[in-house]
């Protein structure tokens, strides 16, 4: 009779265990997510995970106004937003969750994909303004959440991302892109892939042949993380001594255009190639050009982060006969290998002309925009003027290269001009850059020469300019 009872009892104890859905625990901490720190979890925790497996996570905010969070997983294409399999406890909108009370459960239901990204690569989680206590995997797809196909979200348009060697590359990687993804022109505006205006802001390197140092990881992640940017630009220069066409070692200078690409695609943010020619006509290399843009686009052409810009600061260089017609020869040898990238075309006398090319666009290729520079001290409100009545024209204005100066580079600061200006590119969500990352002992540096770090720069490492410049960076939504 005793063990009789004692087998009951023992059955009776593991009942429950044989019918409960097996699980495994992801997150053994608390965490308060933030955009700049992932919280990563390895491919090795879901080894046996499969479509209508559910993802449990506990949450209480911390934030009373903004709580949002991504959970990916990361496949060959990149990360991948976890939700279009179904979420319950989460407003589920272009790849982000959104929280629907102050504390709770949120589960998501995993498809093929998504299993097949966890396999293959882990998981990957951040966000703003809530703390997880728990994260865990429901190995079972009986009894789980599903929802009808025709309340799931779309699913987002990926392609595969290869280059030249045949090699698949899993191109740009969470940071902004995550969110924003592959952009284009519409009228006069800029707009991501969910068909939203968007602003791209960030620094150019001064030229690579001088500066190449500061293309380098932790730097962009500094203006990433801590200066809120999005972009990155990098100034090739042709012409100057030890440019490209005069002197430089090619090869070595593809290579650093190449790893600033590597670097910006590794943070998600988005990259500008600039053929920086300055002072000159543009044909005057543009044979070189061809071949160097042939060159990146066959390595890159499929990654939606880069942008390419044919000629700086072109001048002598009328629009109708020189620049457009420039512009028309350049554009398709982008386009052969990077056929939806956006190119950005310079305008005459060092790219302030664009009253010029709003009365003769390129109408014969899209996902074009044009080229405006200011400097703040020089150009006062006849030049806001001009780009104002440009865009209300229709054009689509990038302003590649902006100083907080006069236009000399080394004088003149002008923190108010400069805000005039900050102001009328957000009216419009113009795209910037702002020149230049670097240590160069000018005004327009925004890093003080006696500072010799290429990352991680305090305040007072800053020149005035740098200081105004990622004030201004970190008031706008990247």
């Amino acid at each position: 009779m005793k063990r009789f009872v004692f087998a009951a009892l023992l059955l009776a104890f593991f009942i429950p265990f044989l019918s409960a859905e097996s699980s495994v625990k992801l997150l053994n901490r608390t965490v308060s997510l933030s955009w700049s720190d992932n919280v990563t979890v390895d491919s090795a925790a879901f080894s046996d995970v499969q479509a209508g497996d559910t993802i449990e996570i506990k949450y209480k905010s911390v934030k009373a106004d903004y709580h949002k969070f991504k959970v990916y997983g990361v496949g060959s294409s990149g990360w991948q937003p976890l939700g279009y399999g179904g979420v319950s406890g989460a407003t589920f909108m272009n790849g982000d969750l959104e929280t629907e009370k102050n504390s709770g459960t949120v589960l998501i239901t995993l498809t093929g994909d998504d299993a097949a990204n966890l396999k293959k690569g882990g998981l990957i989680m951040h966000g703003y303004g809530l703390k997880v206590s728990a994260m865990t995997l429901a190995l079972a797809s009986a009894g789980t959440l599903t929802v009808p196909a025709s309340q799931r979200p779309p699913k987002p348009n990926t392609e595969p991302r290869s280059i030249s060697d045949g090699k698949t590359s899993a191109g740009p990687v969470g940071g902004p892109f995550a969110e924003h993804g592959k952009l284009h022109v519409d009228g006069a505006s800029l707009y991501d892939s969910h068909n939203s205006k968007y602003q791209l802001y960030g620094m150019s390197t001064h030229g690579l042949a001088w500066f190449g140092d500061y293309v380098n990881k932790d730097g962009f992640k500094t203006l990433r993380d801590d200066w809120n940017s999005n972009c990155i630009r990098l100034a090739l220069y042709p012409g100057e001594y030890n440019g490209y066409c005069n002197g430089g070692n090619q090869e070595q200078l593809k290579k650093l255009v190449c790893d600033g690409i590597d670097y910006a695609s590794s943070l998600g943010m988005y990259v500008i190639v600039d053929w920086h020619v300055l002072s000159a006509n543009p044909t005057q290399y543009k044979e070189a050009a061809k071949a160097f843009f042939t060159d990146i686009t066959k390595k890159y052409g499929s990654y939606g982060n880069v942008l390419y810009e044919i000629c700086n600061e072109p001048t002598g260089s009328d629009w109708d006969r020189v620049l457009k017609p420039y512009a028309e020869e350049l554009i398709p040898v982008i386009r052969q290998n990077a056929p939806d990238a956006i190119v950005i075309v310079g305008t005459n006398t060092w790219s302030q002309e664009v009253d010029k090319a709003a009365k003769n666009p390129i109408t014969a290729y899209r996902n074009v925009m044009y080229t405006l520079h200011f400097y703040a001290d020089t150009h006062t409100q006849w030049m806001r003027d001009r780009l104002e009545s440009a865009v209300k024209a229709g054009l689509p204005v990038f302003v590649t290269e902006f100083g907080t100066c006069d236009a000399s580079g080394n004088g003149g600061f002008n923190a108010d001009e400069s805000r005039a200006w900050f102001d009328l590119m957000n009216k419009y969500s113009i795209s910037c850059c702002n020149w230049s990352l670097c240590n160069k002992d000018e005004t327009a540096s925004v890093i003080k020469s006696s500072c010799k770090k290429l990352s991680g720069w305090s305040e007072g490492e800053l020149t005035e300019s740098g200081r105004l410049v990622r004030q201004y960076f970190r008031s706008l939504k990247k």
